[in-house]
């Protein structure tokens, strides 16, 4: 499956865009479970297959972004976000434990690593997702809606970038520059 980032960010780019327009973020969750179903059809519809990361991430903003809008309670879409990183930090965990490194099955063709910086690669990624959920929890409940939401939509994207580029740079620094180029 391709990796479209315009297209893997459009319910993300509805939610902010209706956000930004009404300062309504009931109108915006309703906005981005629709766009999160409609991603997911187009998914169907032009690549035939539907990863599990876009399955899990539309399930929990239906379930989540369906309680705040059912419920007019805006707890649940900001707790969300602290759900999808924790899920991935305890996926990432768990299939480690079970000698799966999903690091290692993501980037294999790209680079070759000895198993114990794989490891170490792999620990890392399940610690930012852990920090991640912590912050977005201390921004929702400590600032204000709209602080989160710029956060939700800009430093999440943001630091996650940041730390790509940061584990490229271990990554670079450990495999001593080698890189499959094929």
């Amino acid at each position: 499956m391709q990796n479209n980032m315009l297209f893997e960010m459009f319910p993300l780019i509805a939610f902010f865009a209706v956000y930004y327009f009404t300062k309504n973020i009931f109108s915006a969750t309703l906005v981005c479970i629709i766009a999160s179903w409609v991603q997911l059809g187009l998914y169907q519809l032009i690549y035939k297959k539907i990863g599990k990361n876009t399955w899990i991430s539309t399930i929990l903003i239906t379930v989540f972004g369906g309680l705040t809008v059912a419920l007019h309670n805006k707890t649940f879409v900001m707790l969300k976000p602290t759900m999808l990183y924790w899920i991935f930090g305890v996926t990432l965990f768990i299939s480690a434990k079970m000698g799966k490194n999903g690091i290692k099955l993501l980037l294999k063709e790209q680079l070759e690593l000895e198993d114990k910086i794989w490891n170490q690669v792999n620990l890392m990624w399940v610690g930012f997702f852990f920090a991640m959920g912590v912050l977005n929890l201390l921004i929702a409940f400590n600032f204000s809606e709209a602080n989160w939401v710029n956060f939700k939509v800009f430093g999440g994207f943001g630091l996650m970038l940041i730390w790509t580029l940061l584990t490229g740079l271990y990554v670079y620094a450990k495999s001593k520059g080698k890189i499959n180029n094929g």
